[in-house]
């Protein structure tokens, strides 16, 4: 995959504005969907500290959000091969997470989210992926049939599976949520919750809306429009959750620890 130019700036020249930065970034996410903050000034060695600076500047871009059924606001991504969850989030594994949207699962998958990298794999591994709304909707509009493609994505309901470390219901009975995969400049799309779901129910969806799915799962997977990099130490990025879907390459560090903090806009 060839690596393209990622969009960062560098916190060290905004550090005495933060007003400043905090239009800079919210400008970004808006137009380019995704900025990268280099040298974030926090100690990684210190998780609290550096997850209380990031709510801090989270909180000014938009509204913090809860994770779970506890209301946790910030959340570690680690690897935990303990999990016995029947059904895993992304955050608690270490193979490839492809592209995707977090919480498409939720009846309102959040504006915008960050992470802040206190300790990247030190594998060689978890790389990071970006891909474009824009860009895709490019490639499914010029294919044949990408028209009636992007209408049945637009006008149907997919179902999705809840991970069960973001069930409401801590009981054994599965969750499902509903919705289109695409909206008016916003995708909501995870192959493994939704892939799960039609395993479980395969009346869930329709041999239409099939097709339309697995183009757009051949065009988010093997576009070449996506950016791949990797995140470093002090690294924040922040993302809009409806028009970028990001995602993780495998990695074998156990070690490695990032902090993730969910928003909506503030006229949510």
């Amino acid at each position: 995959m060839e690596t393209k130019q990622i969009n960062t700036l560098d916190y060290t020249s905004y550090k005495d504005n933060q007003k400043e930065l905090v239009n800079v970034v919210l400008t970004e996410l808006e137009t380019t969907g995704y900025i990268v903050i280099k040298n974030f000034d926090v100690n990684t060695n210190d998780v609290e500290s550096s997850g209380q600076a990031m709510l801090d500047i989270s909180s000014l871009i938009g509204t913090p959000i809860s994770h779970d059924a506890v209301n946790s606001i910030i959340w570690d991504i680690k690897s935990n091969p303990a999990s016995t969850s029947n059904i895993k989030t992304y955050s608690e594994h270490s193979h490839e997470a492809e592209l995707h949207t977090d919480s498409q699962y939720s009846f309102y998958p959040e504006d915008y989210f960050g992470l802040l990298t206190l300790k990247p794999a030190d594998c060689g591994g978890g790389e990071s992926f970006l891909l474009s709304l824009k860009n895709i909707l490019k490639e499914l509009r010029a294919l044949p049939n990408g028209i009636e493609l992007e209408k049945t994505l637009r006008e149907t309901d997919y179902p999705f599976i809840v991970p069960n470390v973001f069930k409401k219901s801590k009981t054994d009975d599965n969750e499902f949520n509903f919705g289109p995969i695409l909206r008016e400049n916003e995708i909501r799309f995870r192959v493994d919750t939704f892939e799960k779901a039609l395993t479980m129910r395969p009346d869930f969806c329709t041999e239409i809306q099939l097709e339309a799915y697995n183009a757009l799962k051949n065009i988010i997977l093997n576009s070449p429009s996506t950016q791949n990099f990797f995140l470093e130490e002090k690294d924040l990025i922040f993302i809009n959750n409806k028009t970028m879907l990001h995602g993780r390459g495998e990695f074998t560090d156990h070690k490695r620890h990032l902090l993730r903090i969910r928003m909506n806009k503030d006229n949510n």
